[in-house]
């Protein structure tokens, strides 16, 4: 009884993950203007970003929704098995060719909420940037972009329907992070300290 239960358990378990809803993470298909409410690209402050030459770093948070979104992992030039993330003016795409994912919490032929926090990174090996922190701290340019894809099968039959790509995105506009000024404080320590160094010389 025991080994019926485990096994029921473990095929429950695997069909869950088999037939979980599945998105290919880029926006090949995409044409969206600077505006575009889905269908959309990727613009650096207000131009379509040339993504062919260059790389952006993103990570993919996933979930049914916006308040239960779990990370799917963070893509740049240096830990994507490609080697590169960038793919045309405005397109991206993340991870192995047309490999699909699944959404973690969202079942086959269910929307899934996704977020994507992107920075520009540039065309060296090692990228400008490891994380989006990193940009956002560095004052690179950095945007954070969610919302809800469309889905693989609206009756809830996972295969042989292929998995769509984001094009439920809307275009996202990467501008320029404010580098954080000095405060006020940290000024006048640095003030106090010099004085303290010149008093002692004399």
């Amino acid at each position: 009884m025991k080994l019926k239960l485990i096994a029921l358990l473990a095929a429950a378990s695997v069909a869950s993950s088999v037939y979980g809803q599945r998105l290919i993470l880029d926006n090949l298909g995409n044409g969206g203007a600077l505006n575009a409410t889905s269908g959309g690209q990727v613009y650096l402050n207000g131009v379509l970003a040339d993504l062919f030459n260059n790389n952006v770093g993103v990570t993919v948070l996933g979930g049914p929704n916006s308040g239960s979104l779990t990370s799917m992992g963070t893509f740049t030039q240096a830990t994507d098995p490609k080697g590169y993330t960038g793919a045309d003016k405005g397109q991206f795409q993340l991870g192995p060719v047309g490999a699909s994912v699944n959404v973690p919490g969202v079942a086959a032929g269910g929307s899934a909420t996704i977020q994507l926090q992107m920075w520009y990174n540039g065309a060296t090996a090692g990228g400008l940037f490891n994380s989006y922190a990193a940009a956002a701290a560095g004052g690179g340019f950095v945007g954070t972009v969610t919302f809800v894809n469309g889905v693989s099968n609206p009756n809830g039959v996972p295969t042989p329907v292929p998995a769509p790509n984001l094009s439920g995105m809307p275009s996202i506009n990467l501008v320029a992070a404010p580098v954080p000024e000095p405060t006020t404080l940290a000024l006048a320590g640095l003030g106090a300290a010099s004085l303290l160094i010149f008093r002692r010389r004399k």
